[in-house]
């Protein structure tokens, strides 16, 4: 019988981890005979929901298991509650998921909505009604909030499509919160090597580490890759100089754009949305206090002011390159207004369609001598600098400005990308599938 557990929300400053907790459940289930058919499912949803963790990730554990859903529910809630106690974060929500057989339909499309929009908690508890609790069993350690993302990661199964995975180093207690120990020209040899199989976990253009967090956590690194080989190749050589609990190997959405809806209309463009949707450019970009880059797109219907935030650094000066009448695609999330700024669409991406036509006047030459001419005063028409000529008959020229900025997309710098964001280097990859069979996610057992 297949099994799916999701947890959520068991993040802590103090050093808890909803993945570190997904790691533990593995292993204990693992330890009692039964068998996991996939890799933990790291499942990032919707990162503009005011309530997010760290990186808003869930995770759901598959199962091919002869004792009932109910049974591995008691044994998950209690390490779970053990977890909970340990790295205590009285924000926090936690929840439980268990579904016994295949995940229905209903369940399915709630899912995926979670990873790119709001989902209420009532209009879940709704679903879950209609669903039955015969099949599904939940448990709220404190809050209901962590319901939303536990379901949700049973959902999101990308079994066909897209998806990435990701090798997760987890440190021992006694090193949570001290300086990361690994050799970064290690992980940036490891992904030169790669062809493109790694991505994300170094800068080559900043020469910036990117595999490490910076919070008090229990990770240590997470090293991003398209396949387990290429994953497993990358971790014989990485160099870590500090103890690690262990290494487990997830299967994720991360860096699959997997959370922007198309849209048709900016009228859809809600708070907390994450969309691509096309408009032209209809007001300038100007740049605001703060440094951040500020223009707006309509579809001639509805319209919505797009940022591009000072820590995308350079993507802020290609945005300035646009003007009135471009037309656009923009992706990204819709932050809610304020009483000082209407709804903002986070830009995450731009793709320049089609550039519209820009023009400057100068002044004419002159037709002696060659040289620029010069205002003569109002209504005076113009004099020559150099050689003295004089006319009104001559207007100034209608020139032609070539545009900084071209077709096609744009993207922020690599340590600016958030976990679900996809860079233009995994765009035209061959879809993948995945069937469930029985995996060990273990590279390094826990200590």
């Amino acid at each position: 019988m297949l099994i799916h557990v999701g947890i959520d929300d068991f993040d802590s400053p103090s050093g808890g981890c909803t993945t570190h907790l997904a790691a533990r459940i593995a292993w204990e289930l693992m330890r009692r005979g039964l068998k996991l058919v996939d890799y933990p499912n790291l499942i990032r949803l919707n990162p503009s929901v005011p309530w997010k963790t760290r990186g808003n990730g869930a995770v759901a554990l598959r199962l091919e298991s002869e004792i009932s859903g109910r049974e591995i529910l008691g044994i998950v809630e209690g390490i779970a509650e053990e977890y909970a106690a340990e790295y205590d974060n009285p924000k926090h929500q936690p929840a439980i998921a268990v579904l016994e057989g295949d995940v229905p339909e209903v369940l399915t499309k709630i899912a995926y909505k979670a990873v790119g929009d709001f989902i209420p908690v009532e209009t879940l508890e709704r679903v879950l009604e209609k669903l039955g609790r015969d099949r599904l069993e939940t448990r709220i350690l404190k809050g209901k909030r962590g319901l939303v993302g536990a379901v949700a990661a049973i959902g999101v199964q990308n079994l066909e499509g897209d998806f990435t995975y990701e090798a997760i180093f987890y440190r021992t207690r006694d090193y949570i919160g001290k300086p990361r120990m690994v050799d970064a020209s290690s992980v940036a040899e490891a992904e030169a090597r790669s062809g493109g199989g790694l991505f994300l976990n170094y800068d080559f253009d900043t020469g910036r580490l990117l595999a490490t967090p910076h919070g008090p956590d229990p990770i240590l690194m997470g090293i991003r890759g398209e396949n387990p080989t290429v994953i497993l190749e990358a971790v014989k050589t990485i160099r870590v100089e500090e103890p690690v609990e262990a290494v487990v190997l997830f299967r994720t959405n991360q860096h699959t754009d997997q959370h922007l809806q198309e849209i048709q209309s900016l009228c859809q463009a809600h708070p907390y949305r994450c969309v691509r949707v096309r408009g032209l450019v209809s007001k300038e970009p100007v740049r605001i206090p703060g440094g951040h880059v500020i223009f707006g797109v309509s579809d001639g219907e509805c319209s919505i002011d797009v940022a591009a935030y000072e820590p995308t650094k350079g993507f802020r000066d290609i945005v300035s390159g646009l003007t009135v009448g471009d037309e656009v695609e923009v992706m990204g999330c819709v932050r809610p207004g304020s009483p000082s700024h209407p709804p903002t669409l986070n830009l995450e991406k731009i793709r320049v369609i089609r550039l519209t036509e820009v023009y400057k006047f100068e002044n004419p030459i002159c037709p002696r001598c060659g040289s620029r001419m010069t205002s003569a005063g109002k209504g005076k028409g113009f004099k020559c600098p150099k050689c003295g000529y004089k006319t009104r008959d001559l207007t100034k020229i209608k020139v032609r400005v070539e545009r900084a900025i071209k077709p096609g997309f744009y993207q922020p710098p690599k340590h600016a990308f958030k976990h679900l964001m996809k860079p233009l280097e995994r765009f035209g990859l061959p879809a993948k599938s995945f069937s469930y069979h029985p995996v060990d996610p273990f590279i390094k057992p826990p200590a």
